[in-house]
C-alpha cells in the first residue's frame, strides 16, 4: 500500500481542523464515498483526472491524514495506491502533493492572527476563510487563511485559450475538457473571472470542436 502520510502535532482547536478541512475538501472537489470497503474522500476520475484519495483524523491535537492516487491503465481498470512518486503522472501527482502540502501550512497558521488581503479583521463571531465561508464561535472574531485554488483558475484559462486555438482539431476537445475540469475547481478563488473565462473558451471550443467533426463525418458519407 503507497500512501502520502503525514502525522503532526498541530495543536489547534478542533472546530478550526474541522473548517480548515472541509474547505479544502469542497474546494478541491472531494466527495465522502465507500471505497473498498473504507469510507474515504474521493475527487476525479476517468480519463481526464485520475482519482485523488484521501482520509483524515485529528485526536488530542494530533494530526493524521493518509493520500494517494491511482493511475488510469484501461477505461475502469486502475493501478494500486500511489505514493504520488515515480515519473508516469507525475505532473498530477506533484500538484496533489503540492496542494496537501499547502494545506499542511494552513493548519499549523496561527488562529485569529490572520488577516485578509486588506490586513483588516473581518466582523463578527466566525473562523473565516478567504472565500467568506463561516463557523459560528462564542469567543469573538476569528480569522484565518482559507485554502487558494487560484493556480487552478489560472489553468482553467490557459487551457480554455488552447483548446479554442485548437477547435479544429480533437484536441479542442482534450483541452476543452481539462479546462472546465480545472474551472471548476477555481472557482472558489480570488482569480474566479479567469476560472470563468477559461470555462467560457473551453464551451465555445467544445461546440465548434463537435460541429466540425461530425461535419467532417457527414462529408466524407457523401
Amino acid at each position: 500500500m503507497g500512501r502520502y502520510v503525514r502525522h503532526e502535532l498541530l495543536n489547534q482547536p478542533e472546530d478550526f481542523v474541522q473548517y480548515m478541512m472541509n474547505d479544502f475538501l469542497s474546494k478541491h472537489g472531494f466527495q465522502f464515498v465507500e471505497f473498498k470497503g473504507q469510507m474515504v474522500f474521493r475527487a476525479g476520475g476517468g480519463w481526464f483526472e485520475m482519482p485523488k484519495f484521501l482520509v483524515w483524523s485529528y485526536q488530542n491535537g494530533v494530526f493524521h491524514m493518509e493520500a494517494w492516487i491511482r493511475m488510469l491503465i484501461l477505461p475502469g481498470v486502475y493501478s494500486k495506491e500511489n505514493d504520488m512518486s515515480g515519473f508516469y503522472g507525475a505532473l498530477p501527482k506533484k500538484m496533489y502533493k503540492d496542494d496537501l502540502e499547502q494545506l499542511m501550512s494552513l493548519l499549523h497558521q496561527p488562529v485569529g492572527n490572520a488577516q485578509q488581503n486588506t490586513g483588516q479583521p473581518m466582523p463578527g463571531n466566525s473562523v473565516e476563510g478567504m472565500t467568506g465561508n463561516r463557523m459560528p464561535q462564542g469567543n469573538g472574531p476569528i480569522v484565518v487563511q482559507g485554502v487558494d485554488t487560484s493556480r487552478y483558475a489560472n489553468m482553467a484559462l490557459g487551457f480554455g485559450i488552447t483548446g479554442l486555438a485548437l477547435c479544429w482539431t480533437l484536441f479542442g476537445l482534450f483541452f476543452g475538457i481539462l479546462s472546465i475540469i480545472y474551472a471548476v475547481k477555481g472557482k472558489g478563488s480570488a482569480k474566479k473571472g479567469r476560472a470563468t473565462a477559461g470555462m467560457v473558451c473551453a464551451i465555445i471550443a467544445l461546440v465548434i470542436t463537435t460541429v466540425l467533426y461530425f461535419l467532417n463525418i457527414l462529408a466524407a458519407a457523401l
